[in-house]
């Protein structure tokens, strides 16, 4: 279920009675905090075919989950 919406370009809850099923679902996300390592760390096929950090790093910066990652977690 989507719980917000925008209003002038921020975000608010629909409506209020939605508010403690929002705040739940947003700290289970937030609980998620390890995910974008665990991703990375077992799942990106990059830093085996990368040869060094800076191969790597354009590879991590051109990533389509790193805007996921931004939004989630800082």
């Amino acid at each position: 279920m989507k719980y917000t919406e925008r209003h002038g370009g921020k975000a608010v809850i629909r409506e209020k009675s939605l508010l403690p099923d929002a705040l739940e679902k947003l700290a289970k996300i937030e609980e998620l905090e390890c995910i974008p390592a665990i991703v990375c760390d077992q799942y990106c096929k990059y830093p085996d075919l990368s040869e060094d950090q800076e191969a790597l790093g354009v590879h991590c910066s051109q990533c389509r989950l790193v805007g996921l990652f931004g939004a989630l977690y800082c």
